[in-house]
């Protein structure tokens, strides 16, 4: 940058010199005076038929004469001058704005690809070493935070376990129940502290799909599941992920379908594995669809724990499977979930 910078103003210095050396050699060439315009009586014709000055005329008048020729094409040079250096000044801004933003996406696309992996595809900048160090300081807080994280779902996961495992078939219902939504929401807790990076698996998507399904046909019959069984479904990923996003949203389909059918379909498409998650209840506006991916976001008027986390957890998992989500909603003609994944 800063090469650049200066090879343009010393270009601009000499092409600025070299046309102002023009503009005088161009005004010098043609501003000579004209003798047609002097008194005759100054001058006399001799016999051979030269033209001879009088040698009564003086320097000063010659000098006074000259002169007024000179200021004649003078203006005409000055303002010539300064718009060689208007135009010059100009487009050597143009030249400077131009490197810096240059210079910019230099930086801007350092700073998105640097890492301490690959230091010898990174172009040097000023800012390389300062990037690197913070990089370093960053990686290391998000590491122990993952960890921090996996270790307290974990030790909390054991524990519920344990918890599950002094129960029997006489306990409580409702405590069997908050302990199930207790280890879900562990379940979640490790879902979405995971990271891109971490280690994937080839899963089956419609095996996942199929025991999701069964389990909640136990407490909604009105829920099918169509796929084809010649058709593999294979993606990567980790069975754990794909769990929680599957469930959230049979979870969310049951709450809100208005007690009518909950479809879900598996199909193959264009080398993607797509799964369909359609029910027929209230469904949502366009501004509401738009958001419900939002961490956090909560559709009020129902008033339940839908819509929200859960949603985001979803999106989660198809980035970290490399895939994505989508939703097509019909204002009282329910919703359809889509996930779609690369096929493995």
């Amino acid at each position: 940058m800063k090469k650049q910078t200066w090879f343009l103003i010393a270009g601009y210095t000499i092409l600025l010199s070299l046309s102002i050396v023009v503009c005088f050699y161009l005004f010098v060439r043609n501003s000579g005076a004209d003798t047609s315009m002097l008194p005759e009586t100054l001058f006399f014709t001799p016999q051979n038929g030269q033209i001879v000055l009088d040698g009564s005329i003086t320097s000063t008048e010659l000098h006074d004469y000259f002169r007024s020729a000179f200021f004649r094409y003078l203006p005409l040079l000055i303002t010539a001058v300064c718009m060689l250096v208007l135009l010059s000044s100009c487009s050597l801004l143009l030249g400077i704005r131009a490197l810096e933003r240059r210079h910019n996406r230099i930086i801007a696309s350092d700073l998105q690809d640097l890492s301490e992996d690959e230091p010898e595809y990174i172009r040097e900048t000023d800012l390389k070493a300062e990037y690197q160090s913070i990089h370093a300081r960053l990686s290391a807080y998000e590491k122990d935070q993952q960890r921090l994280h996996s270790f307290i779902a974990h030790e909390q996961k054991n524990l519920i376990m344990l918890i599950k495992a002094r129960l029997n078939e006489t306990s409580d219902p409702l405590l069997i129940r908050d302990i199930e939504k207790l280890a879900k929401s562990v379940d979640d807790i490790l879902t979405i502290s995971s990271h891109r990076d971490a280690s994937r698996e080839i899963v089956d998507l419609a095996m996942i799909a199929a025991q999701e399904c069964d389990a909640y046909q136990s407490v909604y019959p009105d829920l099918t599941f169509q796929f084809d069984e010649d058709s593999t479904y294979e993606i990567l990923g980790k069975e754990q992920w794909l769990r929680r996003a599957v469930d959230n949203l049979l979870d969310n389909a049951v709450k809100y379908g208005g007690g009518n059918p909950v479809e879900v379909t598996l199909e193959q498409q264009h080398g993607s594995v797509l799964l369909h998650v359609r029910d027929h209840g209230m469904g949502m506006s366009e501004d509401e669809a738009e958001l419900i991916f939002e961490h956090g976001y909560q559709i009020r008027k129902l008033n339940k724990d839908g819509y929200g986390i859960g949603l985001s957890l979803v999106q989660h998992v198809c980035t970290l499977c490399s895939g994505f989500v989508r939703v097509n909603s019909i204002k009282g003609q329910g919703n359809e979930f889509i996930l779609a994944f690369p096929s493995a």
